[in-house]
């Protein structure tokens, strides 16, 4: 594990970057050096309420130790440069984000197999359930190995297949609590039947889910069903009583990508 230390990138905050390797897939830890305890400390000193005992609520629940979320992103390193600066410019940005690359897309982000969409590409391998449990039982821990602490939830977010494996994780996890699909390969066959009869595993407290309005206007038969099968999903998601917000954004599928990760992680991240 090669830890690389504090750097600054070139906005607002410094992070404390950690970057380690497992089977091949490149990981990095970025920590925000401003304290999510401290945060919280001031927002009791400026809102607190007197108990009974002459005590505040907010500093008895501050007694001890404070976790914070941990944001686990899969994307491209060009994607995961992009993204963390945008997220080193925004306030709410407190939490430690676990970025992952170096993937296998068309097999670690697949649930089953599929054909290609295009006869010169390679099919879809789906082994999405040996990625999740590489994830879950090696890259995770070593992740909260660095931090010191468990985090108080897990979030999954990802864009195009990754936003896809991002809502499969949902049912085959329990960790998650917090999941947003941006842009997700929804189009994938047999993933809207399956999400509508399965039930996800965890407490899915938020789901995320966005698209762009220029995505389904394509002559191929499977690309052209994304918009639809997005909005099935997101009714299905809201008639099961899940907390969901789904966004429709300008452009096609390669329209500002980082800008759409960060709306996803700003929504589902908001305390």
């Amino acid at each position: 594990m090669e830890k690389i230390g504090m750097e600054n990138i070139g906005m607002e905050k410094e992070l404390k970057i950690s970057s380690f390797s497992v089977e091949g897939k490149k990981a990095i830890l970025y920590q925000p050096l401003e304290s999510v305890v401290e945060n919280k400390l001031n927002q009791a000193n400026t809102n607190s309420r007197l108990n009974t005992n002459g005590q505040t609520m907010e500093a008895k629940a501050l007694g001890g130790k404070l976790s914070s979320p941990l944001l686990i992103l899969h994307c491209f390193s060009e994607e995961e440069e992009a993204v963390v600066k945008l997220l080193k410019g925004q306030e709410y940005f407190s939490f430690p984000l676990l970025c992952i690359n170096n993937l296998e897309w068309q097999k670690d982000m697949c649930p089953w197999n599929s054909p290609a969409l295009i006869n010169t590409e390679k099919d879809f391998i789906g082994r999405a359930d040996e990625y999740l449990s590489l994830l879950e039982k090696e890259i995770i821990p070593k992740a909260v190995e660095i931090l010191g602490e468990e985090p108080n939830c897990y979030a999954l977010a990802g864009y195009s297949l990754a936003g896809l494996f991002a809502l499969y994780a949902g049912y085959r996890s329990t960790l998650f609590s917090r999941i947003a699909s941006v842009s997700g390969s929804l189009w994938y066959p047999g993933f809207v039947s399956f999400a509508k009869e399965k039930k996800m595993l965890g407490k899915v407290e938020r789901l995320y889910l966005s698209l762009g309005i220029e995505e389904a206007k394509t002559k191929h038969a499977v690309l052209s069903t994304i918009e639809r099968k997005t909005r099935e999903l997101v009714e299905h998601y809201q008639s099961s009583g899940y907390c969901v917000n789904f966004e429709l954004n300008p452009g096609n599928h390669f329209c500002e990508v980082e800008q759409r990760i960060e709306k996803a992680i700003r929504w589902i991240m908001k305390e």
